[in-house]
C-alpha cells in the first residue's frame, strides 16, 4: 500500500509539529498484531488488503441528502469531517452564556495530543488533521433536547484518509444528550481516524449515542479520551451495525469521587464485517462506578471483538465495577474475541467481569415454533431480544424508538440449525 501524504498547513504554528509527527507516524507504521492493543484487529494488514494507496488530497465535497431524525432536537453537522454548520434554535438561544460551537484548530489539539504522543493514530492524526469541531457547554445549563451530530460522507472518496478531531467540554452542573449519527453517500473506499476528548466538569452529565443509519463499506478508527471528576456521569452506547470496519477505543477516567463510567453497544455483524470495542476505565478516586454490557451478534462470518481492562488505584476505595461480554454466533464462520482484565490495588471494592458466545437456544427455537411462530420470525424475535435488553436502561422514548428502527434495518436473521 502507498502512503501518498502531504501536509497541507505550510503555517510557522504547526509546521513543524506536524512534520514531527508524520516523521514519528512513519517510522512506526500503522498498528498491527505485534502490538498487544491490536492482536486482534491487525490494521496494517487491514488496510494493505483493501487500499493500494491512502491520500489526504484535498476534496470538493459534494452536498449530502440532508437527514432528519424527526425528533425536536438541536444539530451539528459535519461533512467529510468538517464542520460545515451548527443550529441550536430548538433551545430558543439567543447568545453564548450557554454553549459554543467553533470549528476544531489544530491548536486545540496540542492541549490533548501531547498525553498520546506515544499512539501512532496520534501522530497521524496530528500531521493530517484537517476538522472537527469544538463544544463547550456553560455551567449550571441543561439541555432540553438532544444535540444531533450530523456525520455526513459524500462524493469520491476513494483512497482518502479523514482525520479529524472533536472537544466537548461540559462544565459543572450541565447535562447534555448527543447523537452522532452516521449517513454515508459516497463513492469508493475511505478511512477515517478520529480522536474526541470529552471533558466533565463536577456534576455534569452526558449521554452519547452512535449510530448509523445505513451500510458502510467503509473503515472507522476512533480513539476517545474522556476524563470525569466529582459527581460527574458519562454514558456512552454504540450501535454501529452494518459498518465494515470498526474499531472504536474508549479511554474514561474516572478522576472525581462519586463518578460514573458506563459502555453499552448493541452490534448485528454481518457479511465481512469486523468490529472491535476496546476500553480502558480508570478508577483514581473512591467511591466510582463503572458498568459494561458489550452484546454482539454475529453472521456470515463477521469478527466481533471486545477488549475491556478496568484498573483501580489504590486510593480508590469503595469502586464498584461490572463488565459483561457476550457474543451470539449465528453460524461456523463468525468470531467473537474477548480479553477481559482487572487491575486492581484497593482492597475495599466490588469488581466482576464475565463472557460468553454461543448459537441460539435451540430450546428457546423450539418453544416459540411449537406456538405456531416461523423459524425465520422466531429467530428475529430471540436476536431482538438478546440485542434490546442494552436499551432498558434508556429513558428516552424517542431515542428508544429510533434504536429499534435501527435494528429493524440491520438485523437479518438467517440461522443455519444443525
Amino acid at each position: 500500500m502507498e502512503l501518498n501524504f502531504k501536509i497541507k498547513d505550510k503555517s510557522d504554528e504547526s509546521l513543524k509539529l506536524r512534520e514531527a509527527n508524520l516523521s514519528t507516524f512513519k517510522k512506526k507504521g500503522f498498528p498491527n498484531k505485534k502490538e498487544e492493543d491490536w492482536k486482534f484487529t491487525d490494521l496494517e494488514k487491514v488496510l494493505s488488503e483493501n487500499f493500494k494507496e491512502l491520500h489526504n488530497k484535498q476534496i470538493d465535497n459534494k452536498k449530502p441528502s440532508i437527514q432528519d431524525l424527526k425528533i425536536s432536537h438541536n444539530s451539528i453537522t459535519l461533512v467529510n469531517g468538517k464542520l460545515e454548520s451548527f443550529d441550536f434554535k430548538s433551545e430558543n438561544l439567543k447568545d453564548e452564556n450557554y454553549f459554543k460551537v467553533n470549528e476544531f484548530h489544530l491548536d486545540q489539539h496540542l492541549n490533548f495530543a501531547n498525553e498520546l504522543k506515544d499512539n501512532q493514530m496520534q501522530n497521524l492524526n496530528t500531521a493530517l488533521h484537517e476538522g472537527g469541531f469544538y463544544l463547550n457547554i456553560k455551567s449550571d445549563y441543561k439541555f432540553k433536547y438532544p444535540i444531533v451530530i450530523y456525520n455526513y460522507f459524500t462524493g469520491v472518496l476513494k483512497n482518502k484518509i479523514i482525520n479529524n478531531s472533536e472537544t466537548i467540554t461540559m462544565s459543572k452542573n450541565s447535562d447534555a444528550t448527543i447523537i452522532e449519527y452516521l449517513i454515508d453517500e459516497s463513492e469508493g473506499n475511505f478511512f477515517k481516524n478520529t480522536f474526541k476528548y470529552i471533558n466533565l466538569e463536577e456534576n455534569a452529565s452526558l449521554n452519547y449515542y452512535f449510530i448509523n443509519k445505513n451500510e458502510s463499506n467503509n473503515f472507522f478508527y476512533e480513539f476517545s479520551k474522556v476524563e470525569l471528576l466529582k459527581n460527574s456521569n458519562f454514558k456512552k452506547y454504540l450501535f454501529s451495525s452494518g459498518m465494515k470496519f470498526g474499531k472504536f477505543e474508549s479511554n474514561i477516567k474516572l478522576n472525581g469521587m462519586n463518578s460514573c463510567g458506563e459502555v453499552y453497544s448493541g452490534l448485528f455483524l454481518g457479511i465481512n464485517n469486523h468490529q472491535e470495542i476496546k476500553t480502558n476505565i480508570q478508577h483514581l478516586k473512591p467511591n466510582c462506578q463503572s458498568h459494561q454490557d458489550i452484546k454482539n451478534v454475529l453472521a456470515a462470518g463477521s469478527k466481533g471483538v471486545f477488549q475491556g481492562k478496568v484498573f483501580v488505584d489504590s486510593i480508590a476505595q469503595k469502586t464498584n465495577a461490572y463488565q459483561l461480554s457476550k457474543g451470539l454466533l449465528l453460524d461456523e464462520e463468525s468470531e467473537f474475541s474477548t480479553k477481559p482484565e482487572l487491575e486492581i490495588y484497593a482492597d475495599d471494592v466490588k469488581c466482576s467481569h464475565g463472557s460468553t458466545s454461543g448459537n441460539i437456544d435451540k430450546e428457546a427455537l423450539f418453544y416459540l415454533k411449537a406456538r405456531g411462530i416461523k423459524e425465520k420470525e422466531a429467530i428475529k424475535m430471540i436476536i431482538k431480544g438478546f440485542l434490546e435488553s442494552v436499551l432498558e436502561k434508556i429513558k428516552d422514548k424517542d431515542i428508544t424508538d429510533i434504536l429499534l428502527n435501527h435494528f429493524n434495518k440491520h438485523i437479518k436473521y438467517e440461522y443455519r440449525s444443525n
